[in-house]
């Protein structure tokens, strides 16, 4: 196999963007491609905006807007709504304020919600926003946040006083289409994708078999349904994708868990099954995937961006960041077998290196830009998304494929193995680190 050419330079990375049009987009589509054009959010909320400000009526047709009119003086009304029952309820405040710092203009007013971890919702100022952790969130609601009595209330609240909602939910309820099918019911406009299309990719077990029948690469399964998994059912599926089923080297998660909960590492089928029961037991999900160990991949994600208009998509990936686990002295040897999982991903680590472009041969990063948009095409996924994959370089593992399959090169194979339908959007998300690689401009000043 020829040797990876390095893309460090500004010359390779200019050729990328050229090649596929995305500078081009910059200049053509709008004047500034600012951060609000790469959350994507800044297209509805515009459209919002007209339609709400017309003359007209306001027509909504899911979550599209059409627009029927335009009166520039309008101010915009947005609904940021932050918090969520999953693990990732403090990350979703750390979107919730990097959003608001950037939602700022005199033609724009926005309110907050947050739901706590019982799926209650509360109104609370732009100021709580910023208080430090969910505890703090918690604890001041009493005294100081509106509180509605259902779901229900906040939905019927939010179809008369503002004009769009900005879901910043991460994980369950965020992404499973839980929020997005409330605002569904009450005909509340919002940005990313609709319900029943987030069930869809929020599952990974759904997702993969999605991706198969699109011709997509993907990692052989094993579903665990319950505590009375068939053992020998397990036994064989280590045998046929050739593990042995006492020590096999498998990847335990479950199925509709964002952000790397309780993603481990297993040996064998005994050991596969105790793990998949402990998330189970641990409420996290109540299915859970078992899943061939990736020896030698690298792992990478891909921010899409959907900037085309609201009766046609054109998703554009931007370039895709190469994560690498980094371990230092005889102690971290057994962390070899580790994974990029929830701590690493968002708390203080050294551990973990980024690199934005990944350093993989250009075909590679091309197909997974490519992929990565057709992907977001073929799922019906809307505004933006966050995708994450592996390549392999040279890939000894029997991975499912459909006859056309897409993903397999000279250079190695590019899998796609989990959706993320809401980034996570603090500062050193990967959306910033991509961003900035396209000289997205994030300046507050430059906003609307």
């Amino acid at each position: 196999m020829a040797t990876s050419p390095s893309i460090s330079g500004t010359s390779s990375i200019s050729t990328l963007l050229r090649r596929d049009g995305i500078l081009h987009l910059g200049a053509a589509r709008v004047k500034r491609f600012e951060l609000k054009q790469s959350l994507s959010t800044w297209r509805a909320i515009r459209s919002s905006a007209v339609a709400r400000a017309s003359s007209g009526e306001l027509a909504v047709a899911g979550n599209r807007i059409v627009e029927k009119g335009r009166d520039e003086g309008k101010v915009l009304k947005v609904g940021l709504i932050c918090g969520g029952p999953s693990a990732e309820r403090g990350i979703s405040l750390n979107s919730a304020r990097s959003v608001l710092d950037h939602l700022q203009g005199d033609d724009l007013q926005v309110s907050c919600y947050y739901i706590d971890c019982n799926l209650d919702a509360h109104a609370i100022s732009s100021a709580q926003v910023y208080s430090n952790t969910p505890a703090d969130f918690d604890f001041k609601l009493e005294s100081l946040a509106q509180s509605f009595p259902t779901l229900a209330d906040l939905a019927e609240h939010l179809a008369a006083v503002v004009d769009i909602v900005f879901p910043v939910i991460h994980g369950r309820f965020g992404e499973d289409g839980g929020i997005q099918e409330l605002l569904e019911k009450y005909n509340v406009p919002f940005v990313g994708t609709g319900s029943s299309d987030c069930r869809q990719a929020f599952d990974k077990y759904k997702a993969s078999s999605e991706l198969r029948k699109h011709g997509f690469v993907t990692v052989p399964s094993f579903l665990v349904e319950g505590y009375e998994t068939n053992r020998h059912e397990l036994s064989e599926w280590f045998k046929k994708h050739q593990l042995d089923p006492d020590v096999g080297k498998v990847v335990v998660k479950p199925t509709r868990g964002g952000s790397s909960i309780g993603v481990t590492v297993a040996y064998g089928v005994t050991d596969s099954l105790v793990k998949a029961n402990e998330i189970m037991s641990e409420g996290i999900d109540d299915k859970v995937l078992v899943e061939i160990f990736l020896e030698g991949g690298k792992e990478f994600t891909a921010i899409v961006l959907d900037v085309g208009s609201s009766s046609d998509s054109c998703p554009v990936a931007l370039l895709p960041t190469e994560v690498e686990l980094q371990f230092f002295g005889a102690n971290d040897l057994k962390e070899n077998d580790a994974i990029f999982n929830y701590r690493r991903k968002y708390l203080p680590t050294q551990q973990v290196a980024y690199h934005t472009p990944p350093r993989f041969p250009l075909d590679v990063i091309e197909n997974i830009r490519k992929g990565a948009s057709v992907l977001f095409q073929r799922l019906c996924l809307q505004d933006f998304a966050r995708i994450d994959g592996w390549f392999l370089p040279d890939s000894g593992c029997k991975l499912s494929s459909s006859e056309n399959e897409f993903g397999r090169s000279e250079s190695g194979t590019i899998i796609f193995t989990d959706i993320n339908m809401i980034s996570g959007m603090e500062q050193t998300s990967f959306l910033f680190q991509q961003a900035s690689k396209v000289f997205l401009d994030v300046s507050a000043s430059h906003f609307l």
